[in-house]
């Protein structure tokens, strides 16, 4: 195993929080003033001035497409595309107009359509986008298209896509940028429903459920909750997608193609543990409140992953397999509508959820501490059992 030096989030949850807050209160301000809106998203970043005003005139275009729309979680829609350019911002040690453009566009042909929008907010979303095409360089222009383009999810499945970006992310870095500041903000855009446990240490819990024979749990006090059902799928969806994306991104010899991507890959995994410990700690104070009963789920799950659990897709139902065994491959497998049921059902039941989060959190650890570590199996057509 080749440790990794220097991994660490791109932001953690609470700056991730208070940037959000940040750029919702301009966007809810009675008289919008993009110049302050374009320092939030930049942050440390510095423009040439003439980038920045295509920024604006790109900020104009997408306010007019998303209006007044939500997101799934409640969230304004326009609130997505400009934290993923935040975060892409202050992850670039010098961001190119490219990546932040395509970093605001990257929902463009999906959420942002005529039969979506209706055609008078789609024409006057496309007026600002035909004056920002005017105000770009041949170069910059053609390669946002493509990024546009390549960005653009209209494949039969999630793997499928993944497998249209990698084709295409050594000429075009910015798709993987751009996909892991897209995966990075909806996995904390759940935590922003249920800010819950995040003060808490979970190694510092676990060595204590494990070793201190007295312990009597970790006193969280009243303010935590369990996600409900629907933001529990998506919770249970943003981890599988992100799985998804860190191992076939490493399958194809992606993690180090630039220092941006090295360190986006290695964020996503930091976003996804951390998500992973919450749903832990959470399941741990609500649903297995004794200490003895916790200890035997990590020792469970410890056993698993030692024994090659975590190391490939596996199959369903062979003598000697685990309860998890066989749930990536009916993730990858089925409609949406299929997906949505089988998520809901894990979610339900607390004593897979339990072993569930526990192994993502050691898959998480092992794509950020073992550069050679991958989930073998998954590819574009789904996963398939290795062996």
């Amino acid at each position: 195993m080749e440790p990794i030096q220097g991994a660490r989030e791109v932001l953690t949850v609470e700056e991730f929080l208070t940037l959000s807050a940040k750029i919702n209160y301009q966007l809810s301000a009675r008289s919008l003033r993009a110049p302050v809106l374009l320092s939030l998203v930049l942050g440390p970043a510095n423009l040439p001035d003439d980038e920045q005003n295509a920024l604006l005139v790109a900020f104009q275009a997408i306010q007019a497409g998303y209006d007044q729309d939500r997101r799934r979680l409640g969230t304004p829609g326009v609130l997505h595309p400009l934290r993923a350019a935040a975060l892409l911002a202050r992850t670039m040690k010098r961001p190119t107009l490219n990546d932040l453009l395509a970093a605001l566009f990257h929902d463009k042909e999906e959420d942002l359509t005529e039969e979506a929008l209706g055609a008078e907010r789609h024409g006057r979303m496309q007026e600002h986008f035909a004056r920002l095409r005017a105000m770009l360089p041949d170069g910059v222009r053609e390669r946002l298209d493509q990024d546009i383009r390549w960005l653009s999810n209209h494949t039969p499945s999630y793997s499928a896509y993944v497998g249209q970006l990698v084709d295409h992310a050594r000429d075009l870095p910015e798709l993987l940028h751009v996909k892991f500041c897209d995966r990075i903000d909806n996995t904390f855009d759940v935590h922003l429903q249920h800010p819950g446990v995040s003060r808490y240490n979970f190694y510092r819990a676990v060595f204590d459920i494990l070793f201190l024979p007295n312990f009597r749990g970790v006193s969280m006090g009243k303010f935590h909750f369990m996600p409900d059902s629907s933001e529990g799928v998506m919770l249970l969806s943003q981890l599988f997608k992100n799985t998804i994306l860190l191992a076939m991104v490493r399958n194809h010899g992606l993690d180090r193609l630039d220092p941006t991507t090295e360190r986006l890959f290695i964020g996503l995994a930091v976003a996804g543990i951390r998500e992973a410990q919450w749903l832990a700690l959470e399941l741990f104070n609500t649903e297995y409140a004794s200490v003895a009963r916790q200890r035997e789920l990590l020792l469970s799950v410890m056993e698993y992953c030692a024994s090659g659990g975590i190391a490939s897709v596996r199959r369903p139902g062979s003598p000697g397999t685990g309860e998890l065994d066989g749930v990536f491959v009916q993730f990858t497998s089925g409609t949406k509508a299929d997906q949505k049921k089988m998520l809901a059902s894990l979610f339900e039941d607390r004593e897979r959820l339990a072993r569930m989060a526990l192994a993502f959190i050691v898959v998480f650890a092992s794509f950020i501490n073992d550069r050679e570590y991958t989930l073998e199996g998954i590819d574009r057509s789904g996963a398939t059992p290795v062996g």
